[in-house]
């Protein structure tokens, strides 16, 4: 089993099966369940010069990176999927660094029990802006 972090853009459609039927690709294979996680952008980000920012998805051992983006307005829109049967973690965490330095600029985390659980035939979540905290635990407004 491949239990490794993926970056995924997953298209759910469907067609017309029958006359009065309708069928999705959601309906031809078996259910896993995923938690995706989409780290879209974040805003007003302390940094100086030509640094790249990027973005650190954590779940327990597991994690991914967004691209390298240099601004501190960055923006990523990528999305992590993490298989059910590899969450040995009650929280997800991100972080948002500068890539050549191991201090964060910011973090979020999102407790499990808390995450709205949905079928993927179902619309996505709208995206929302979440306030990120600093190493001292502080609540900044960038997100």
């Amino acid at each position: 089993h491949d239990f490794s972090l993926k970056e995924t853009r997953p298209h759910l459609g469907g067609g017309p099966l029958h006359k009065d039927k309708s069928s999705s690709t959601y309906d031809l294979v078996e259910q896993m369940q995923y938690l995706y996680v989409r780290v879209v952008k974040a805003k007003d980000l302390p940094i100086f010069g030509s640094s790249e920012v990027i973005a650190e998805v954590k779940l327990g051992n597991h994690r991914g990176f967004t691209k390298g983006v240099s601004s501190n307005h960055a923006e990523w829109d990528q999305v992590f999927a993490f298989s059910k049967d590899c969450i040995r973690s009650s929280m997800v965490e991100v972080f948002v660094k500068e890539r050549e330095k191991d201090d964060f600029l910011g973090r979020v985390w999102f407790d499990l029990n808390e995450v709205p659980k949905r079928a993927p035939p179902d619309s996505q979540l709208a995206p929302q802006w979440q306030r990120m905290e600093d190493k001292r635990g502080d609540k900044s407004k960038a997100g």
